[in-house]
C-alpha cells in the first residue's frame, strides 16, 4: 500500500463520516434530515442515492481498485499511478467544500426544502460559492471516475450532474421567494458552483 492509496482511503472515508456525524447531530437535536423534495420526487431521491453509489464505489475502489476489473464498460484496464493522485485532488477539493458547507449550515442542512426554520447562509464557504456541497458532487464524481474508468460510472454522473443542477436552480426559486433582495444580492456576488 503506498501513500498515495492511503489518502484514497482516507480521504473517500471522510464523507461518509462526515455525512453519518451530522445526521446524528440532526437526530440528536430532533430534527430530521429530509426536507421537501424541489424537483419529481423518483429523480430528486434516486439522484440523491447515486451519490451514495457514487461515494460507496469511490471508497472501495480505493481500498481496492482491482475490485472493480469486471466492472462493465470500462474503458481502460489499469488505473496510472497519476490517475490515481488526480483522483486523490478532486477527493481534497470535495471534502473541502462537502465539510465546509456541513459545518457552516450545521444543523439547517437538509436532503431538499426547509420545512421548517432556516436562515440565508453567506458566510464560509459559502462566500466562494453559492453551493458547495453540490460543487463537492462533482469532485467526487470525477475522482470516482478517474479511479473506476467507466461508461456505467460516467452515465451515472451525468444523471447526476444534470438532475442536481435542476434541484439547485429550484433552490434558488426558493430561496429567492423567501429571503428576496438579500438572496438576489448574495446571487449577484457569489457563483453558483466556483
Amino acid at each position: 500500500m503506498n501513500l498515495i492509496q492511503i489518502g484514497l482511503i482516507i480521504l473517500s472515508s471522510l464523507p461518509l463520516i462526515a455525512t453519518l456525524m451530522l445526521a446524528y447531530q440532526l437526530m440528536r437535536n430532533g430534527q430530521g434530515a429530509l426536507g421537501k423534495a424541489t424537483i419529481q420526487p423518483l429523480f430528486f431521491y434516486f439522484a440523491k442515492l447515486s451519490v451514495v453509489v457514487i461515494m460507496g464505489i469511490l471508497f472501495l475502489a480505493s481500498i481496492d481498485s482491482g475490485t472493480f476489473q469486471f466492472f462493465p464498460w470500462l474503458i481502460q484496464n489499469e488505473v496510472p499511478e497519476v490517475q490515481k493522485l488526480l483522483s486523490l485532488v478532486f477527493l481534497l477539493g470535495g471534502n473541502l467544500l462537502l465539510i465546509s458547507g456541513y459545518i457552516n449550515l450545521s444543523i439547517f442542512t437538509r436532503v431538499g426544502l426547509p420545512k421548517g426554520e432556516h436562515a440565508l447562509e453567506t458566510n464560509g464557504i459559502y462566500r466562494i460559492s453559492r453551493n458547495p456541497m453540490y460543487t463537492s458532487f462533482l469532485f467526487f464524481n470525477l475522482s470516482c471516475f478517474l479511479l473506476v474508468p467507466s461508461l456505467l460510472i460516467a452515465l451515472i454522473i451525468i444523471y447526476n450532474t444534470i438532475t442536481h443542477h435542476f434541484i439547485i436552480l429550484k433552490e434558488e426559486e426558493f430561496l429567492t421567494s423567501t429571503f428576496n433582495n438579500d438572496y438576489l444580492d448574495y446571487k449577484s456576488r457569489i457563483a453558483r458552483y466556483l
